[in-house]
């Protein structure tokens, strides 16, 4: 077969799986996410190890050396209402879109490999760069790839394949169209946006996410009841406003952060919750512990003490960033109650960490119930 027939078919699969928007281009190098990697170390020198255990390259051939053709392919999806109903941890629509999206391009690939053709599905390649390469987009201040029809509400992947295919004549034009607008930079409530567009991690609230260890306290405050992504900087794009006007419910999607759930079953073991929370948005994502933190957090940001019960039992969590969390929660809703859980908790716990986040907890309490008085 020709490989342009063989480009068309692809083209014709891509639409009939719903993949929009996709582009062929040649192997090539990506030096902007080089850049921009030496940008963030540079910002902040902490964070290189991050970067350097996702593993990503600009050099396609280290993960296919016969590789031929790069395939992307940009994906938009519709965005949840918010808040969720109360109780219900709120997540981005982008993670329920993403594996979605994701078997499509397998799909997509196995034009390819019933042809004898390996393919390798959304590589560790910078996949951003990849787009504004192929003309799906250009960059944001707020370091999304963003086009006309679809704003930033979409995701991003790549297929990599030995099939040498014709590239599309491509002119990815300027690499930023936003002009004076810094809606994106102002909204972040972290200030994790710079001016060029690079987004410091550490500042940022998706960072923290489902974190293994201590969420800082200033993160923990901004959460609110959101377990997974924050779309402020989305929101006020102009280029969004359409698809927020056009938000949708999540449907029986919420229901698989059940904050009072996660919090009152956790000791006979979060199992079942992970099912619904790996089909929906993954396995990577179905971590216990992690969920249960954050769904602490989520708790002690309701402002509602009937929480304060089943905070009790997680500040005994023989996971320390669970106390620890637990500890901030009970302190943030206050009350008598509350201060009499920290107390006996106090005695018995043995973690420094965590002793600190009780001793803050407890002052939170006491300023609160007796606050400075302010100079007449």
């Amino acid at each position: 077969m020709d490989q342009t027939d063989r480009k068309e078919i692809i083209r014709k699969r891509a639409e009939e799986l719903g993949l929009d928007s996709i582009a062929f281009l040649p192997v090539r190098s990506f030096p902007l996410w080089k850049k921009g990697i030496q940008i963030r170390k540079f910002l902040d020198p902490n964070t290189a190890g991050y970067w350097e255990r996702r593993g990503l390259t600009q050099d396609a051939r280290t993960v296919l050396p016969d590789a031929g053709t790069i395939i992307a392919a940009a994906c938009p999806y519709s965005v949840y209402q918010y808040p969720f109903s109360p109780g219900k941890g709120y997540y981005s629509a982008y993670y329920a879109a993403y594996p979605k999206a994701r078997e499509a391009m397998k799909d997509l690939g196995a034009v390819l490999q019933k042809d004898g053709y390996e393919v390798k599905v959304d590589p560790p390649l910078p996949m951003k760069e990849i787009a504004y390469r192929g003309g799906l987009g250009k960059y944001g201040r707020n370091g999304l790839i963003h086009n006309n029809p679809f704003g930033s509400l979409m995701t991003l992947h790549v297929l990599l394949t030995d099939a040498v295919l014709p590239a599309d004549n491509i002119d990815s034009g300027e690499l930023c169209d936003c002009g004076d607008c810094r809606l994106c930079i102002r909204a972040c409530p972290m200030n994790a946006l710079a001016e060029n567009g690079v987004v410091q991690i550490r500042r940022c609230l998706r960072f923290y996410m489902m974190s293994p260890g201590i969420v800082p306290v200033g993160i923990r405050e901004k959460l609110g009841d959101r377990m997974l992504g924050c779309e402020d900087c989305q929101i006020v794009c102009p280029r969004n406003r359409r698809g927020y006007r056009n938000a949708v419910e999540a449907g029986s999607g919420q229901a698989i952060f059940p904050v009072r759930n996660l919090l009152s079953d956790y000791a006979a073991g979060l199992k079942k919750y992970m099912v619904p929370v790996a089909d929906t948005i993954g396995k990577n994502y179905a971590r216990p512990r992690r969920i249960l933190s954050m769904a602490v957090i989520a708790a002690g940001n309701s402002g509602d003490p009937s929480y304060l019960p089943l905070l009790a039992h997680t500040l005994r969590h023989p996971h320390p960033p669970i106390r620890a969390h637990s500890a901030w929660a009970i302190g943030k809703l206050g009350g008598v109650r509350a201060e009499g859980l920290l107390k006996a908790a106090g005695e018995e716990e043995k973690d420094p960490e965590v002793q600190e986040e009780i001793r803050l907890a407890e002052d939170r309490i006491r300023q609160v119930a007796f606050p400075k008085a302010v100079p007449g």
